[in-house]
């Protein structure tokens, strides 16, 4: 049993950890919260126990969870920790280096190189695996029949401010003018955020599963230090990861077969270990970004593909 209950990138990260599982001898299944787990929808690799929030220490939940050979703690929270008290069992729980990425906000001597991908596989002594997540050709073929497969992917939504790009419309039209097709992908939210923009727009449109089909059909993803980001990452396609108020020292930057990070490194980064909050200088100078470079890094990767 996996757990990883939130969010949307951290569950995308923990599919590193199936085929080596698997190579153990187990068969694994994943404990996680709405609607995370739908994007294992195509995945025959493993199964998904979904579940509400509030459900997670019902009875009928902790009944279900009981009874596992091992259990893969890839969260290590409050929750897991109490879990383990109720289920029993054995447990491999993943180093989280906490107190040094908590301390890398605020003293640079902390900034050294760290992955969340590469601390989950050494939980289980793994050599290094990617992460990767199936999608099923039927759903594949569909939307290669609806959008094609010759277009260029951006996913302008994060969670917080301090880790949304504001010039991914500037980008767009930047590779527009190149002859490019540009899907945009993300959630309700980017849809407002994107209204007006000339691009194919599937914000708030897709299931988490469909959006990863249309990303893996594209041939370039640029996107923040955010879930999408992880989703492109999970499905093979070459990614430009912007990062701003957050830092590849927390854990989530690309490999560098993966695609390209664009980082200021500014004294200041990181300023949080999500990206919560406001820029403290009310500048946002990490997002500062010229899409012009933007735009020449996504054409570089192209080219690499």
């Amino acid at each position: 049993m996996i757990l990883r209950l939130s969010s949307l990138g951290d569950v995308v990260l923990t599919s590193c950890v199936i085929d080596p599982l698997r190579s153990m001898g187990y068969s694994p299944y994943l404990l996680t919260f709405e609607p995370y787990g739908s994007i294992f929808e195509d995945d025959t690799r493993l199964s998904v126990i979904q579940i509400k929030k509030e459900e997670l220490f019902k009875r009928e939940t902790l009944k279900k969870l009981k009874g596992f050979d091992l259990y893969v703690d890839l969260h290590k929270n409050l929750r897991t920790l109490l879990l383990r008290f109720f289920l029993g069992g054995r447990w491999k729980v993943y180093k989280k280096h906490t107190v040094r990425r908590r301390l890398a906000i605020h003293f640079g001597i902390f900034r050294k190189p760290y992955s969340v991908i590469d601390a989950y596989l050494e939980t289980l002594r793994s050599a290094s695996v990617k992460p990767k997540i199936e999608v099923s050709e039927e759903r594949l073929r569909f939307w290669k029949e609806k959008i094609g497969d010759d277009f260029l992917c951006i996913g302008p939504g994060a969670r917080y401010i301090k880790k949304t790009y504001p010039h991914f419309r500037k980008v767009a039209e930047l590779l527009r003018m190149d002859g490019h097709k540009v899907v945009l992908v993300g959630d309700k939210r980017d849809k407002l955020l994107t209204e007006n923009w000339n691009c194919v727009n599937l914000c708030g449109e897709l299931s988490l599963i469909d959006t990863l089909a249309v990303i893996k059909l594209a041939r370039v993803f640029v996107g923040n230090d955010s879930g999408l980001l992880h989703m492109a990452r999970a499905v093979g396609t070459k990614a430009i990861q912007i990062y701003g108020g957050t830092h590849p020292t927390l854990g989530f930057s690309l490999f560098k077969d993966e695609g390209i990070v664009l980082l200021k490194g500014l004294k200041c980064q990181p300023c949080d270990l999500h990206g919560r909050g406001r820029c403290r200088f009310g500048t946002y100078e990490c997002l500062d970004i010229d899409p012009q470079l933007v735009k020449d890094k996504v054409i570089e990767l192209l080219h690499l593909s």
